[in-house]
């Protein structure tokens, strides 16, 4: 069997198929990435292929989530409005984490309410490289939403590939509802902006946008279910094993300390696209300052800006993988990613979600290539799932106070209740089947579902 894996160009979204792309090799299947260049190196770094579907400078921006898409956001604004939500809705959260930051990291690829005719290259190009390799079952990352266009034309089957809360689904069930609703009182449809994005290529090659199009023939998500939302798409769980690019082990990393050791990781991801929101990071330094813990925190220049003095407990490195250092560790205080909540669940480690309560955006601005917003999208339902199951705490960081929060962190890393919370998190991680466990599943989803 061959199968692509077509993915947004970015590692965080490399990392987590690593697991399932090496279980399919050593079943004996072919796998290739498909994705832009700026993420093929790091792709063969993970002992994967690269394939890359257009050239280095033919997309549209890559300026990532917050691009200044003003009149497709009016649009998205005037698709809101029509949704109804109620105040307290919590399907709120979710649609704007959709409408925010997923549905206008897709533009990148394919222009909204285009026309068949606008350029598209890294689409006509992954078009191309499915009609010539032709992939047995293509798993693709909903932010690129040729890849299902790309698999009816090369009739392969197809499933969504996701690693974070189904907000894809969530939000078309949402619309479907709505329009239920609106067809009975004869009110206006509400447009499903997931449709209106995908759709200017539908049309270019023949293939009617439909709701297997936009949420796949199925999905493979290895988030946790407990961290939501519930969703109609048939979704097959797999076990989230913790894989990123890998260095030569640090000297310093071995022997473990006899005092706690705290790990801080504030994302990829958002160091990359986020310009402010690192203001609180002297705060938290002045709080580890003062408790008999080692730390190492792996933080780059941009934000240590506002660090006059890296205390002396203080490890700052810029990179380490985390399946190295969390084994080593003993709490992580982390901005509510995927790729740091579920490392620190594989490794029983206790955990503090930093939060900016008091920064409630709603929109977001550019600054040059970055964004200026301080709070991660997927940071409050993360931070729900750790701390509901009684793994750790959440720290407000809009108004830093170093002592409430050596006052957390001395909490968390003392009270019996907090690992016993970490212990269920690990249990139920470890009940769900495995990468390779579910390679023979995909074998079969994918016979029964090929050109179709």
């Amino acid at each position: 069997m061959r199968v692509a894996f077509v993915i947004w160009p970015a590692p965080a979204h490399l990392y987590p198929l690593v697991p399932l792309a090496w279980a399919l090799r050593a079943a004996g299947h072919e796998v290739c990435v498909a994705s832009h260049p700026a993420v093929a190196a790091e792709t063969a770094a993970m002992g994967l292929t690269p394939v890359s579907i257009c050239a280095a400078d033919s997309m549209s921006g890559l300026v990532g989530p917050g691009g200044a898409y003003e009149a497709e956001r009016a649009d998205l604004a005037r698709i809101t409005e029509g949704l109804g939500f109620a105040p307290d809705d919590p399907d709120r959260e979710h649609w704007d984490v959709l409408t925010q930051y997923y549905v206008p990291s897709m533009w990148d690829f394919v222009p909204y309410r285009g026309d068949a005719t606008d350029p598209m290259p890294a689409m006509d190009g992954l078009v191309s490289f499915v009609r010539t390799w032709r992939p047995d079952l293509v798993l693709w990352d909903p932010t690129v939403p040729g890849a299902a266009v790309a698999a009816r034309v090369g009739g392969a089957a197809h499933a969504r590939w996701w690693t974070a809360p189904d907000v894809f689904c969530r939000g078309s069930d949402r619309i479907d509802r709505r329009n239920e609703e609106n067809e009975a009182t004869g009110s206006p449809l509400v447009d499903n902006p997931l449709a209106e994005t995908v759709r200017p290529l539908a049309d270019r090659y023949g293939v009617t946008v439909d709701r297997e199009l936009l949420l796949g023939q199925w999905t493979v998500n290895p988030q946790p279910p407990a961290v939501g939302p519930d969703v109609s798409a048939p979704t097959l769980a797999m076990r989230w094993i913790p894989v990123t690019r890998q260095e030569v082990v640090p000297d310093w990393l071995y022997p473990v300390p006899e005092v706690p050791r705290v790990a801080i990781s504030l994302g990829l991801s958002e160091r990359s696209f986020m310009e402010g929101g690192w203001d609180h990071i002297p705060a938290l330094f002045d709080a580890l300052a003062g408790l008999e813990v080692e730390v190492v925190a792996t933080l780059n220049e941009l934000q240590l800006s506002a660090v006059d003095k890296v205390p002396d407990n203080v490890r700052v490195v810029e990179f380490i993988a985390l399946d190295q250092l969390l084994p080593t560790c003993d709490l992580l205080i982390h901005h509510g990613g995927m790729g740091t909540v579920m490392p620190a669940v594989a490794n029983g480690l206790r955990q503090i979600v930093v939060d900016f309560a008091d920064h409630k955006i709603t929109t977001t601005e550019l600054v040059g290539e970055r964004t200026d917003r301080s709070r991660y999208s997927l940071g409050p339902a993360l931070a729900r799932y750790a701390t509901g199951s009684g793994a750790g705490l959440v720290m407000n960081v809009s108004r830093p106070d170093a002592f409430e929060m050596r006052d957390m962190i001395r909490r968390v890393l003392e009270e019996p209740s907090f690992g016993e919370g970490t212990d269920r998190l690990r249990r139920d991680l470890l009940a769900t089947p495995s990468p390779a466990e579910i390679v023979p599943v995909l074998e079969r989803l994918a016979a029964e579902h090929r050109g179709r």
